[in-house]
């Protein structure tokens, strides 16, 4: 079974593809013909064709139709993510079962836009856009969103029917993740990854951590693992990492040794990072933003804080410190989240089911 697919590299889809990838190899049935999109290569004729290297959704979707199409006569069954990979090959998904997966629509990332620098054209541009996508939408056979948030909006801003699409999130390995139950410790570790640190609420944790009183911070350590460079301040108390890559081992190991994740984002849709903070234990301080209420349950696996609050997260710090039973309890809550709903086997193994499915339809008609 020829499976074609269209994967966009870039931030955290890079792993959430490669995962993929790695579960459809292990199945014998599946012979998967992929292209990588990345969103900064433009080694290709194509990427560089006037009107194209400039607007990423047209990059991508014109690379990933080039691709398609010659492997057509061999593909019982497409599959493209992020929904960008699949702006022109509606005519392909009609001929051939297709599977488009999203983290968030693209009116979902409209409404993000202020915190990825991103802002809407005129209304005639933001029109065919939406027509655009709505016509792959409907031409897929099947869709899977990251989340219920995602998944709302395709139903009630694209009109797809709720029965065409499945909520599969990204999976973790949480075998890897799995740390054991943590020590109550005296001096608390507390965790930060983003590599965009202002559009993920680095401000906001900065000043909350310089809200706190003296004694409070000398009994915990906010270690910040960014690509960000340039923050400045009153660093006492603060270690700052740079370079680490995901999944090594120095990163890891921070996961090891922190008592709490800390994630004040201002615009994520689901990020793997606390989709791993949950799966080593960590009880996680988010904000109310697209799908973390989803991975976060509030006062059970950690908190859910408003977004530029810096006094309502010094008070949350400020009670994670103190209490290490508290954060025990929130951890163990965390991983088991974690297990239940965002495993890699199962994840990855429902998602590559969603795929073959569609084909094997094709292969009985």
């Amino acid at each position: 079974m020829h499976i074609g697919l269209a994967l966009e590299y870039s931030l955290g889809h890079v792993t959430h593809a490669q995962n993929l990838q790695q579960q459809l190899d292990g199945v014998a049935a599946v012979t998967p013909h992929a292209i990588r999109l990345a969103y900064d290569d433009n080694a290709q004729w194509w990427q560089r064709l006037p009107g194209i290297r400039s607007n990423w959704s047209l990059r991508a979707s014109f690379g990933a139709r080039l691709y398609l199409k010659r492997q057509q006569p061999h593909l019982k069954g497409l599959f493209f993510h992020s929904q960008v990979t699949s702006l022109l090959s509606a005519d392909l998904m009609r001929m051939i079962p297709s599977v488009v997966s999203l983290d968030a629509t693209p009116l979902q990332y409209d409404s993000l836009g202020a915190s990825y620098s991103h802002a809407t054209g005129p209304a005639a541009i933001e029109t065919f856009k939406k027509n655009l996508n709505t016509r792959a939408f409907h031409a897929a056979s099947r869709l899977v969103t990251w989340s219920e948030w995602a998944k709302g909006s395709l139903v009630n801003d694209y009109g797809i029917d709720a029965n065409k699409v499945s909520v599969i999130p990204p999976g973790i390995d949480t075998d890897r993740w799995n740390f054991g139950t943590r020590p109550l410790d005296s001096h608390t570790h507390l965790l930060f990854v983003g590599g965009d640190f202002y559009r993920k609420g680095g401000q906001t944790l900065l000043d909350a951590w310089r809200g706190l009183s003296t004694t409070t911070r000398d009994r915990a350590t906010l270690h910040i693992v960014t690509q960000t460079d340039g923050i400045q301040g009153d660093m006492a108390g603060i270690q700052l990492h740079y370079g680490l890559t995901p999944n090594s081992d120095a990163l890891i190991d921070l996961y090891r040794i922190a008592g709490a994740f800390v994630f004040p984002s201002n615009g994520d849709c689901l990020p793997l990072a606390v989709l791993e903070a949950l799966a080593a234990g960590l009880p996680v301080l988010t904000t109310n933003v697209a799908a973390l209420p989803e991975a976060v349950r509030h006062l059970e696996s950690g908190m859910i804080l408003p977004t530029d609050d810096a006094a309502a997260w010094t008070a949350a710090l400020g009670d994670v410190i103190a209490d290490a039973a508290l954060r025990r309890a929130w951890g163990a809550d965390a991983r088991q989240h974690a297990v239940d709903r965002f495993d890699a086997r199962t994840n990855y193994g429902r998602l590559v089911d969603v795929i073959t499915q569609c084909a094997e339809r094709k292969l009985a008609a």
